[in-house]
């Protein structure tokens, strides 16, 4: 057996575990956040003592939160169609992605404002297409670096998320059989080829598609296409 195997086998794995996981980390965090709270509560006046309990169970209820988005995204479902806003779910999938995308010196910037309205599909699914392409951005950048912009717009009947990257941008072949199952321009475990084939039919089951283009001057544009609601 190839050690490329175990590695993946090594990932499936842990990935089924993490909800257990999860769930190990939300039974200890009840435990800081009550005792915090009973310290609060029998403190007196002591503003020191009474500040610190505060910034105990802030800091408990923010990793409480991180945890339950995280369990979210990550559990098995079947698709389930739902009127969500871009504004609710893009701050969530930041929170516990922008580690991974900023490394190898790669900064992500996420707009400012995104436009007012809803997308009717399935929430979990069209994060998960939206972060292939985030993903597949950043690991261009991964030797030398480089930005990461998301953009949010409305163009017609369509919701558009434009992922930039400024990375080495695609050959023609590349481009061409991006959306191939299993193809990939890189190398490592981690690489599989399946990211954007998964954002293309994650996307068509909404009634949008994903596209791919290379930006004069270098980089690449990943777009992601869903109907407004």
């Amino acid at each position: 057996m190839d050690r490329g195997t175990i590695e993946r086998y090594r990932l499936a794995l842990f990935g089924r575990m993490i909800m257990g996981v999860a769930h190990e980390i939300d039974n200890h965090l009840s435990v800081v956040l009550g005792f915090a709270e009973l310290l609060q509560l029998t403190s007196g006046n002591e503003k020191k003592v009474q500040d610190g309990a505060g910034k105990i169970m802030s800091a408990g209820d923010r990793i409480n939160g991180i945890v339950k988005q995280f369990s979210q995204y990550v559990r098995p479902h079947a698709p389930s169609v739902e009127p969500f806003a871009p504004s609710e779910f893009l701050p969530e999938i930041l929170v516990f992605t922008k580690y991974d995308l900023g490394r190898g010196n790669v900064a992500v910037v996420f707009p400012a404002e995104v436009p007012h309205g809803l997308i009717g599909a399935d929430r979990r699914d069209i994060s998960l297409a939206l972060m292939s392409l985030l993903f597949n951005g950043s690991e261009a950048m991964a030797e030398t670096g480089g930005t990461l912009t998301l953009d949010v717009t409305r163009e017609d009947s369509n919701w558009v998320f434009r992922v930039t990257d400024q990375g080495p941008g695609l050959s023609d072949e590349a481009i061409s059989r991006a959306f191939e199952e299993g193809f990939t321009t890189r190398t490592g475990i981690a690489h599989t080829g399946m990211g954007l084939p998964i954002a293309r039919a994650l996307a068509a089951a909404a009634g949008g598609d994903v596209s791919l283009r290379n930006i004069a001057g270098g980089g690449c544009e990943a777009t992601l296409r869903v109907p407004v609601r």
